[in-house]
């Protein structure tokens, strides 16, 4: 049996653990948490009505520029766009007054109008005429009109017309405007075709599920096939706004609710003036919160459907907390940019909240379980996004993060922070088996500081950014646990299992085992062939408790290591092989040395190692074997 003892062997085998050590510790993580989400539009700006082309929202006015090269189009948000091609529109902020010019020489005298109310526009030897309804067209002045959008009393291009214009260049060429969006005919109005495919002019305000939103004006769409598609059906909000105000006539004197959102039995609404009230019995009684809110009306609601005495509101442009039932609220806003706050979602396993504003699409960190300290540490995620206020954001079970912005439309990302949502795993393999006394864990997508099991402080051995890696005190009990971990990030709870033994061989990123010679304390290469006969030691950890007992997180002496406990038996493809000792790694924290006599008769080429300990077995790991031909 080889004694770690002298100063080289000391030395390479602390090299050699520590190389065992980084490469448990850089397995590949998930992506760095700052880094900014990759945007990408669902559908598009325009949805499936059936009319002659995809329509849009709302558009007020049309108009083209002197020459008739470019088409201007303001839209529902008041924003101006421009187009060369009758394809691609870009914003324009500088060309807002040719709109009243163009305005000024609309209308005409004509003979008599075509539908009460309707507008005449000059072109040529003819005159062209916007109603609500549908378009004309008349080459006497008036006498005749032709109907040019009618069929089957209805407007192929939709309607409520808004807007009208004529090309200066062109006069077969005509735009029209209305509640669809913009309408273009380049044969003085026999055929249509719409230009809304790319116009930034879709209203989407509240999202419903990951395919589903609802317009401004209450409209609800669908995605089916990739196309927007309007769809029946009404806001639930809007539905359990109005049960509430029945339920609460109290709370609601002459005036429904502002807000409303219910999880199960739990149901919160906001009011006109600022007031949260809360029920957790389906609206059969209503609390009332003790502390006065903020003034402003309630304008959304979001509850932990896990946790439901958990609950965020907005009100004007702050952000309100609840973590016991809407008893008390407290103002979490921090130090978010001003501006007007539509949308909130959260995870509150992951402290995690994010918002949409008029400056677009912000994250933050903040305990959902427990009153603490304001939202902190704000920082936007709009880089890749158009900029244009955010209405709606949603957390979808797809790990997905969607988003509506004011006229272009919903986009969606992986979810920034899922990536990086806290896993713990074993520090040897890295998979998901249970921990032991005086296990190394490894936190995948934490920087973890501190942390309790069962009130009992953890040794945190290393962290990062990225991942983290503690040991289980040793004088924890089989049994299963909320781990409590903090960091710079928030505060954690995961659930972990501790059994009386887990094994676990160290491997390298490609799955080789962690092997020394223990001889000479030296790495050994396991694709290169372990000789028969040879005494080699293996890294691991999940061995349990020791003798004599050692504290958490200090590393192991390298005099008298202590001895694992309980019995580990070796298998190589099945046969025991004999286990000579087992100890702590001198030098370190959570890491066992168990040493193996490889047997005398082997066969040549690849075998399986694993280890049995209490009944719990450790992972499978390869060797490569060499006879030693002389003993044969």
């Amino acid at each position: 049996m080889a004694v770690i003892g002298t100063t080289r062997t000391k030395f390479r085998t602390r090299r050699a653990i520590a190389s065992a050590g980084i490469a448990a510790f850089l397995l590949p993580f998930t992506i760095h948490a700052q880094e900014a989400p990759a945007w990408t539009r669902i559908a598009g700006t325009s949805f499936a009505a059936g009319l002659a082309s995809p329509a849009t929202g709302p558009v007020s006015s049309v108009w083209f520029a002197p020459n008739g090269r470019s088409l201007f189009a303001r839209t529902g948000s008041g924003r101006i766009f421009e187009t060369i091609d009758a394809e691609h529109w870009r914003l324009n902020t500088t060309d807002g007054l040719l709109e009243s010019a163009s305005n000024t020489a609309r209308s005409q005298p004509a003979a008599q109008l075509p539908e009460p109310g309707a507008t005449v526009y000059p072109a040529g030897n003819r005159i062209y005429a916007a109603g609500k309804s549908n378009l004309y067209a008349s080459e006497d002045n008036g006498r005749t009109w032709l109907n040019l959008t009618g069929f089957n009393n209805r407007s192929v291009i939709g309607g409520g017309f808004s807007s009208f214009a004529v090309s200066p260049a062109n006069p077969q060429e005509i735009i029209a405007a209305n509640d669809f969006g913009v309408w273009r005919s380049l044969d003085g109005g026999l055929s249509w075709h719409g230009l809304n495919h790319n116009l930034p002019n879709l209203a989407v305000r509240k999202l419903n599920g990951s395919r589903a939103a609802f317009l401004a004006d209450g409209s609800a769409l669908t995605l089916e096939g990739g196309v927007w598609t309007p769809s029946a059906g009404q806001d639930p909000e809007l539905l359990l706004r109005a049960r509430v105000a029945m339920q609460a006539r109290r709370q609601f004197p002459g005036a429904p609710p502002t807000a409303a959102a219910q999880s199960g039995v739990h149901v919160y609404a906001g009011t006109q003036d600022g007031r949260i009230v809360a029920s957790h019995d389906n609206g059969g009684t209503w609390l009332e919160s003790l502390r006065p809110v903020t003034p402003g009306a309630v304008h959304r609601i979001w509850i932990d459907a896990g946790r439901p005495e958990s609950a965020l509101a907005l009100a004007g442009d702050r952000i309100l907390r609840t973590v016991n039932g809407g008893t008390f609220w407290d103002d979490v806003t921090g130090d978010l940019p001003p501006a007007a706050i539509h949308g909130i979602t959260a995870d509150r396993s992951a402290s995690v909240l994010y918002i949409a504003t008029d400056r677009g699409v912000f994250t933050g960190t903040l305990s959902l379980d427990a009153a603490g300290p304001s939202a902190a540490n704000w920082r936007s995620i709009s880089r890749d996004l158009p900029v244009s206020p955010a209405w709606d954001v949603r957390l979808n079970p797809d790990n997905t993060l969607s988003v509506a912005i004011d006229g272009y439309g919903v986009y969606e990302t992986p979810a920034p922070h899922r990536p990086r949502t806290l896993r713990l795993l074993n520090g040897a393999d890295m998979s998901e088996r249970a921990a032991a006394p005086g296990s190394l864990v490894a936190v995948q997508g934490a920087d973890v500081r501190s942390g309790q099991l069962a009130g009992r402080p953890w040794a945190v051995v290393g962290s990062s950014e990225r991942s983290s890696q503690l040991q289980v005190p040793f004088e924890s009990a089989a049994g299963t646990y909320q781990v409590q971990l903090d960091g710079p990030a928030g505060h954690w709870t995961a659930p972990l299992t501790v059994k009386a033994a887990s094994p676990a061989i160290f491997v390298d990123s490609d799955g080789s085992p962690l092997l020394l010679d223990a001889a000479s304390g030296l790495v050994l290469d396991t694709t290169a062939g372990i000789h028969a006969s040879s005494t080699v030691q293996l890294l691991a950890t999940g061995l349990g408790q020791v003798t004599p007992e050692w504290p958490t997180g200090v590393p192991a002496p390298y005099d008298a290591p202590p001895v694992v406990r309980g019995t580990i038996t070796a298998f190589l493809d099945g046969t025991p092989v004999e286990v000579t000792r087992a100890t702590l790694a001198p030098g370190y924290v959570g890491y066992y040395i168990v040493e193996l006599r490889i047997p005398a008769i082997i066969n040549r080429g690849a075998s399986e190692l694993r280890l049995l300990m209490n009944g719990e077995e450790s992972n499978r790991v390869r060797l490569y074997l060499e006879p030693d031909l002389a003993a044969q």
